[in-house]
Order: C-alpha cells, then structure tokens, then sequence
C-alpha cells in the first residue's frame, strides 16, 4: 500500500475515533438544565406582576442554563394600539431581565400585532403581524445549540381574513431546511412552538363549534415533521391550550405541552391544573422533565 493510502486509512481512523468520542461525551458527560414556559400573558395588573415576581423568584434559584418560551408573553396586541403594544412589550422585557439565564422567546398568537378587525392599524403599519414582535425580541424563527443539543424556535402562526392561523411559510421552510443541512443526524434536535404540533386536547374537550376534533393546530405540519425524519427529534415543546401533556410517538419524540405560567382561564382560574411551568433535566441525549408549580393559589379579580 502507498504512503498516501495508509494515510488516508489513518485520518479516516482518527475521524472515527473523533466521532465516537464525541458520542461517548455527548452520552456521558453533558449534563444541563432548562426551563420551558409558556403562555405567560404578562398585563399591567399587581396581582399579575406580584405573581411574576414569585415564577422569577423561583427560577433564579434553580440555576438552570436558560429558559425557553413557547409564545404569548404579552396580552395582547391583535388589536392594535401601538402605545399599549409598546407598554406591554417593554414590561415583558424589563420582567425577564430579572432572570439571571438567557431567556429564548417564541412568538404566540397575543404577540400578532394589529391583526384583528377592530385593530387601529392595516397592514401597511410596520408593527403589523411580526413587526411588533421583531422590534422588541428579534426574527420569531431562529436556532441555538447548547452543550451537544440542537434547539430550533419556530413561528407558527400567520394571518387570514383578519385572523390568525396556524402555518409555517415558505421562507421559514426554507430557512429550516439550511438550519437542519447543517445539524449531524445524530444531534439530539427541540423544536418549540406555540401552536401544538400533535395533541389530544381536542379528543378530551371536543370543540364547541363543532368544527373538525382532529383537525390539525398547523395545516402543514405533516410537511414540517417530515423535515425532521432524518434527525434525532427528541421531543416539540408547545403552548397555546394552557394545559399539561407528554404524547409520546412511537417512543421517538415527545410531544409535551407545557400547562401555563398563567393558568386557565389567564390569571383568573386554574381549570387544567395549577399554574406552573416545565423544569428539563438533560444528561447526555436523555431527559426527563417535572412541571413546577409556583406562587400563590389565588386568581386575579376581574
């Protein structure tokens, strides 16, 4: 055999064993942790803030790496009114900065400015829709990674007829199909979203329209996950429905919704379980997670 060959063989080994220590360090030494939180609907309201301070409060004292949200920070701005808008952003921002971790926002339904029919603005406003949302937070869709994870924040939410819906535009698409080009398919990925990709809220609480129960949240989310096949999808953290799950699919992905820090009904009642939010512990590619619940038992009074 040539120099050049045994060369070859030997950098090929070496990339092997690279490969197989990095495996080995991913399973054995990478330990963090995370919260996810969603649908916070943070107010101009003293119970609401007093009880913010109590979630901060026992944030900070977990240490965690960071914290991801899964959309609706504020309520609301699909009406409109740039000054409210800006208060309620603004607020939203000045509470997490007392997080002593990086906080990773999502955008939520409540954050789609200006979109409802009533709204003082059209869609000719540069705070229409996402623009709001992009000024105080940044782009709604974007990646991280953390310690041998890959974290993927998706906006799923656009608008029609003045309401909004769930759908992942092409851009996006676009833009996701790079970002996973670059992602090794042995990467543990988490995708977090508002809107649920796969739920059974409706098999539990029909809808009282009567519309379709198994209707999906994300019209095309069959064409999202499929993106997904050639990965490591460990699980797809999601709001919304302020309610607590884990749908485990084929003991690949867990589907797990994440309750809400504000309760249902949104600070004035706890129907689906307590307020509260998901506390992630990550060793290696495994996880587990328990949902925290904080602050008092009480309600705002309308």
């Amino acid at each position: 055999m040539s120099a050049f060959g045994k060369i070859i063989i030997v950098l090929f080994f070496c990339g092997f064993m690279l490969d197989a220590n990095a495996q080995r360090d991913l399973s054995e030494k990478q330990e963090y942790s995370f919260v996810f939180m969603t649908d916070l609907h943070i107010k101009h309201d003293p119970f609401v803030l007093s009880e913010f301070s109590r979630l901060i409060d026992t944030i900070n004292s977990m240490k965690v790496d960071f914290v991801l949200t899964g959309g609706d920070q504020v309520f609301d701005v699909m009406r409109g009114n740039v000054k409210k808008g800006d208060s309620l952003f603004t607020l939203y921002k000045e509470q997490i900065a007392k997080i002593k971790v990086p906080v990773h926002s999502c955008m939520g339904n409540h954050e789609l400015f200006g979109i409802y029919p009533e709204s003082d603005i059209d869609s000719t406003h540069s705070d229409y829709k996402y623009g709001m949302f992009k000024r105080y937070l940044g782009n709604p869709y974007y990646s991280f990674n953390h310690k041998g994870w890959h974290f993927i924040v998706l906006n799923v939410l656009d608008v029609a007829n003045k309401k909004y819906i769930g759908r992942v535009d092409e851009k996006q698409i676009a833009w996701l199909k790079q970002d996973l080009a670059q992602v090794d398919a042995g990467t543990p990925v988490v995708v977090a979203a508002h809107l649920p990709f796969v739920s059974s809220f409706y098999q539990v609480y029909p809808p009282k329209d009567g519309s379709d129960k198994d209707r999906p949240w994300i019209s095309n989310r069959n064409e999202i996950l499929q993106l997904f096949k050639q990965h490591q999808l460990k699980m797809v953290l999601q709001g919304h429905t302020h309610w607590l799950e884990d749908v485990n699919v084929e003991n690949r992905t867990h589907f797990i919704t994440g309750g809400a820090v504000a309760g249902r009904p949104s600070w004035r009642g706890n129907n689906h379980g307590q307020r509260g939010f998901l506390l992630f512990s990550v060793k290696g590619d495994t996880f587990s997670w328990k949902f925290i619940e904080y602050g008092s038992k009480k309600s705002a009074v309308n």
